[in-house]
């Protein structure tokens, strides 16, 4: 190997190729001698994945395997993390101020983030290298800090996340969360709605339980409760099997009569548009003879979820 492309040599068990720092002396300079091993460290081989790689057994080493020219240094509380101006600049308007501004001093090649903890930089730059680790734990995290420095990419890929996932597993508190970052920060409408009508399904006692009127915004407050009731009618409207019967406080009002099908005296309800009283046995078997309830339904169900922003 020639002396301008660099050696190979083992750092941790992991064999590395190194590249000579003579191109650009005054940067490398900068930095002690660990940091130097570092920068000049690059896996052979290396794929790289949007604006940064991560190296292995390096925790805070964020630097593009295509390469090395610039490397960056960003100081969090006692930890300093090591990331590719030029890729991030690409992806980010705010990084690319941050590390090309007019105010830069080409031997400056640091910045100090005082108002973030050392976890959540770490947690977002591993998400800019690699969306696919985005999930509900660490979504809110990286949704804000996405949007505090405008990485399209990956506020982009926090919202897929969302219309990708499926939000049945997931547990109330998670989708609260997620629900109250989504509208912070304006995501698409479709996801918004997505985790409303999720949230909607937990019912009354999960609502107290979690006291989401002391957290969500009011607009989407009243969207979760309008959401649980259409919820709750359209449950209702398909065990009525295309009647309309009547209905008290969101339920189908259930009364002791006479069947007009069976002639016996059961748990009978009255349609609004067959008008017969039919039991709970003939609701289920005989549709109504008009298709108004059937319509509905259908209307119900595309509508289940009132939300809209209010730009």
């Amino acid at each position: 190997m020639s002396p301008n492309t660099g050696t190979l040599v083992t750092y941790s068990g992991i064999h590395y190729l190194t590249r000579l720092a003579s191109s650009r002396p005054s940067q490398v300079s900068l930095l002690s001698t660990d940091e130097r091993a570092l920068i000049c460290l690059k896996p052979v081989p290396a794929a790289s994945k949007m604006a940064a790689e991560v190296l292995q057994n390096e925790p805070h080493c964020f630097i593009a395997s295509s390469s090395i020219d610039r490397p960056f240094k960003l100081l969090v509380q006692k930890e300093t993390f090591l990331i590719d101006a030029e890729s991030m600049s690409r992806i980010s308007p705010i990084f690319n101020v941050m590390c090309f501004g007019k105010d830069f001093e080409k031997m400056d090649l640091s910045r100090e983030i005082v108002d973030e903890k050392s976890n959540d930089i770490d947690c977002f730059l591993r998400a800019v290298h690699d969306t696919s680790m985005i999930n509900s734990s660490n979504f809110a995290l990286v949704l804000r800090l996405s949007n505090k420095y405008q990485v399209d990419p990956v506020i982009e890929a926090c919202q897929n996340f969302i219309i990708r996932q499926h939000l049945d597993v997931l547990r109330a508190d998670e989708i609260l969360t997620m629900l109250i970052a989504a509208f912070e920060h304006h995501c698409k409408k479709e996801v918004v709605q997505k985790l409303i009508k999720r949230l909607a399904s937990e019912g009354n006692s999960v609502f107290t339980k979690l006291k989401i009127s002391r957290y969500l915004p009011a607009q989407v407050y009243g969207s979760v409760i309008s959401t649980s009731m259409n919820l709750n009618q359209v449950k209702e409207h398909e065990q009525m099997n295309g009647h309309v019967l009547k209905m008290e406080r969101s339920k189908i009002r259930w009364r002791q009569s006479v069947c007009d099908e069976c002639k016996s005296v059961a748990e009978c309800a009255n349609c609004e548009e067959c008008k017969k009283t039919v039991c709970r046995n003939h609701v289920s078997k005989l549709k109504c003879s008009n298709d108004y309830g059937a319509k509905i339904a259908a209307d119900l169900k595309k509508k289940i979820v009132d939300f809209e922003w209010q730009d």
